[in-house]
């Protein structure tokens, strides 16, 4: 019985870790991805803008605001760091921050 709950509570943890939420270190090369694809690599800063209730989200260094699925992971939420984002383009929503591209985040690291 005591080995079947340690087993247990080890098998709940690997869970955990597991589900947790992607901020994968090492980013794919941007030059892998091509135009036009649904998937985008970009480098930018993290911003938080003050309007629609406030939220954070990633401005390119091409000009364009991209803005998260659900929200920006919290250890990326600081204005002006430098990051690059691996994200995929969610056309088939919409969001009240009207800020740019709503984005699903494949993988974010700071630069």
């Amino acid at each position: 019985m005591k080995y079947g709950i340690s087993f247990l509570g080890a098998l709940v943890m690997l869970a955990a870790v597991a589900c947790r939420a992607t901020t994968v270190s090492v980013a794919p090369d941007c030059r892998d991805f091509t135009t036009g694809s649904t998937e985008i690599c970009v480098t930018g800063s993290s911003r938080y803008y003050g309007f629609e209730g406030g939220f954070w989200a990633v401005r390119g260094d091409n000009d364009t605001t991209y803005d998260p699925l659900g929200a920006l992971p919290a250890a990326f939420r600081h204005d002006g760091l430098r990051v690059r984002l691996v994200a995929r383009i969610r056309n088939d929503l919409m969001s009240f921050h009207q800020a740019g591209p709503i984005v699903e985040i494949i993988d974010i690291r700071r630069l």
